[in-house]
């Protein structure tokens, strides 16, 4: 919905000063006024008090009639901003699974480079081998011919290097609270809650977009291994032995024993088909790896998942630099791939 819509719901004026309160209280004048004049005679204070009284009713009709059509009204907004909502997320984790795909291909076309120029430096020598059979010559100049387009298109991959991540400092506990607020309607549709405990901690440095992207991705993960019975979801912050430290644990189904040790190799999904590519976790331990933050995983079959991600701190904790705890006390995080700003 387009940002003048979602003003002009702001901007209503109040149920008291409607339309439908003051056609109420011209059908109670028009009511008192023929009441008056079929009735038998009165007198004029009857009258005023009962032509008053009818007036005031119908108003007060008119005003309930207005306020209930503006209930109606507002609940098919919110229920329209909902569908928006799942729609956006949707589209932030599209997004974030094509981004996952386009890294994955640029680190292998940097794997193929040195290989595939060795193979190309063999086959030149024996190119320019003069006594090769002519036939021979022919099928090595077509096998060069080929080694050199193969080697154009890993070029065009390799082209979409990956951002060296920036060294702006930002809080997690920030980040974490934005995940779950993009994370909460989908938790809510499963009756899931989350339980948020945030500790006094010091920023960080890094990219906070790509660093929130990756947590938003763990997130989802969580909600999505909860039974659709509900549960809890404990996300928190912590400080310690000098490090900043994230955690998400879930009580869903969890992680085989066997399965452990690959969920972060690329393509490795255990999800349905056409739910997943298996690329979430390993762009999230890519994403960590870049800033030297380390990921631990501890999980159990019907047991549910916990991750932690030990960031390097930006700074200590001492007096006169004091960290912060509550996210909505923080500033907003600006410290993106391209920019060093915080504001």
């Amino acid at each position: 919905m387009s940002n003048g819509a979602g003003m002009s719901k702001l901007k209503r004026p109040s149920i008291w000063m409607s339309r439908r309160g003051f056609v109420g209280a011209g059908l109670g004048a028009a009511l008192a006024v023929v009441a008056r004049l079929m009735g038998p005679p009165q007198s004029a204070l009857f009258n005023l008090l009962a032509g008053s009284g009818m007036v005031i009713a119908g108003y007060a009709l008119g005003v309930l009639a207005a306020g209930r059509r503006r209930e109606i009204e507002d609940i098919a907004y919110i229920l329209r901003l909902r569908e928006e909502l799942r729609a956006c997320q949707d589209h932030i984790m599209d997004t974030a699974t094509f981004e996952s795909l386009g890294a994955y291909l640029e680190i292998a076309a940097h794997q193929m480079k040195e290989p595939l120029q060795g193979v190309a430096a063999g086959v030149r020598a024996l190119a320019a081998d003069a006594s090769l059979p002519e036939e021979a010559r022919a099928s090595i100049a077509a096998l060069k011919q080929n080694l050199e387009t193969l080697q154009a298109t890993l070029r065009h991959l390799a082209s979409y290097a990956l951002t060296k991540p920036g060294r702006a400092p930002f809080s997690v506990n920030t980040v974490l609270r934005d995940a779950i607020h993009l994370c909460r309607h989908r938790a809510e549709e499963k009756n899931i809650r989350f339980d948020e405990r945030y500790a006094v901690i010091p920023p960080v440095f890094g990219p906070a977009g790509r660093v929130h992207r990756a947590i938003l991705n763990l997130v989802v993960n969580a909600v999505e291994a909860m039974p659709f019975g509900g549960g809890t979801i404990l996300v928190e912050s912590a400080y310690e032995n000098e490090r900043v430290i994230a955690r998400v644990r879930d009580g869903g189904i969890g992680i085989r024993p066997e399965h452990l040790g690959k969920i972060f190799d690329p393509f490795f999904s255990t999800k349905p088909e056409r739910s997943g590519i298996g690329l979430g976790l390993w762009a999230v331990k890519q994403t960590f790896d870049l800033i030297g933050a380390d990921v631990t995983v501890k999980s159990e079959p019907h047991q549910g998942t916990e991750i932690s991600i030990l960031f390097p701190q930006a700074a200590p904790l001492r007096p006169g630099r004091e960290g912060t705890e509550h996210p909505p006390e923080l500033p907003q995080n600006t410290a993106e791939e391209r920019g060093r700003q915080i504001a």
